[in-house]
């Protein structure tokens, strides 16, 4: 990407992630306010199967790293050698990111 498209990539990404996090959690909420909580040892009810877990929350944080890297530190440790580091970094990472997306999905079908 240009850098005058930096931004345009940056409010496509943030459109598709409101999309499709309106579109999952209406998919995947609770249907009845009992369902998807449980009661600890202490009695009090806790929320079971949160949307977004910790590892999900890793990964989000993960990506902001990576953008961070690839726009800021990146020039300053190597300047103009490795121009082809953040885009590998990128892909490599969202790569594992889809990975575990269907991991996750198949696991979600096979037990509902």
């Amino acid at each position: 990407f240009e850098n005058q498209e930096y931004p345009i990539k940056v409010m496509l990404l943030l459109t598709y992630a409101t999309l499709m996090w309106v579109g999952f959690s209406s998919h995947f909420a609770a249907k009845s306010p009992q369902e998807g909580k449980k009661v600890n040892e202490s009695g009090s009810v806790v929320r079971k199967n949160s949307f977004i877990g910790w590892i999900s929350f890793s990964y989000l944080l993960g990506i902001v790293a990576i953008e961070l890297w690839s726009q800021v530190f990146h020039h300053y440790v190597f300047g103009s050698r490795f121009p082809f580091l953040p885009l590998i970094m990128v892909s490599l990472y969202c790569g594992v990111g889809m990975m575990y997306s269907w991991m996750w999905q198949l696991a979600w079908i096979v037990r509902h």
